[in-house]
């Protein structure tokens, strides 16, 4: 923590002190989501002259400055808890992932509970990887933070298992790979997680997950077989409760990299374009990905 400017300790705090009352205080998801849907671009800063289309189907496409208009597709999931957040509240993030990375990012509108409970988020976002495949452009990286970590698993073992073209990288910011047990202690007892209360994963369990049963490898990706995926780099906080679902991701892939940065809360790169850590944390994922291209 003590490497971190003054910057980065703003949005610590914001984190901490703002964004966590509200996750904890607020039991209407939808209510969040359209909170999240204001802040969050004004937390963040696309990389300048960056050409950003809305497609008809609510997917957002991204091509920053210097890259080809045929570069190859970064295909990004965004995170929320599978009930709040959308291709705009990630752009920023998605952005300067594809300028560091030297492709152009595609993040896929998918659907949210609690009007759209599992598996409809699933869907969705295997849908779009299945569109970019049809058109000629299947994605040479699939990316996605936190609930969109999740998905992106999800769809690079859809792709494995369909014979569809394989990203060449997984990159994948603190993501959620089990949805069972007990999972409000497990934010409780975490070492230092500065943002979500134990109140939050519970509120999601309830509402993406009714009534059915979270030890499937249709539901949480730890259970499911996780071998020939390709190389994958995971970033997260050392001290945030997901830092343990990356730790058991590292265990049972068969190439993946554990990345752990202190003193930083979930998904510190949201604030891409204006927190030199997220940045960094973004130019060192960007440098990865492109590293694995052909």
């Amino acid at each position: 923590m003590k490497d971190l400017t003054t910057t980065d300790r703003f949005w610590r705090g914001m984190a901490r002190y703002l964004d966590r009352n509200v996750l904890r205080l607020i039991p209407s998801q939808p209510i969040v989501r359209k909170l999240f849907a204001i802040t969050a671009p004004l937390g963040s800063a696309l990389p300048r002259a960056s050409t950003m289309i809305r497609k008809p189907d609510g997917s957002l496409h991204i091509r920053p400055a210097g890259i080809a208009r045929d570069a190859p597709v970064l295909y990004y999931l965004h995170g929320g808890g599978f009930t709040i957040g959308s291709p705009r509240t990630h752009a920023a993030l998605a952005g300067h992932l594809a300028a560091a990375a030297g492709m152009r990012a595609v993040l896929p509108k998918y659907r949210l509970a609690p009007e759209h409970p599992f598996p409809a988020a699933k869907i969705d976002a295997i849908a779009g990887f299945d569109a970019l495949v049809a058109n000629g452009t299947p994605p040479a990286a699939i990316c996605g933070d936190s609930a969109g970590g999740c998905l992106a698993l999800q769809v690079a073992c859809h792709a494995r298992d369909t014979g569809a073209p394989m990203p060449a990288a997984l990159g994948l910011l603190a993501p959620v790979a089990d949805l069972s047990g007990d999972i409000a202690s497990r934010f409780e007892a975490a070492e230092d997680e500065i943002l979500i209360p134990p109140e939050w994963p519970e509120r999601i369990k309830d509402v993406y997950l009714p009534g059915m049963a979270r030890d499937t490898p249709e539901v949480s990706p730890l259970f499911a077989d996780l071998t020939g995926l390709p190389p994958t780099l995971i970033q997260a906080g050392s001290g945030e409760a997901l830092a343990g679902d990356a730790k058991r991701l590292v265990e049972v892939m068969e190439d993946a990299t554990l990345d752990l940065w202190p003193g930083l809360p979930h998904v510190w790169h949201l604030h891409a374009g204006r927190s030199p850590a997220a940045d960094k944390a973004i130019a060192q994922m960007g440098a990865f990905l492109a590293s694995k291209q052909p």
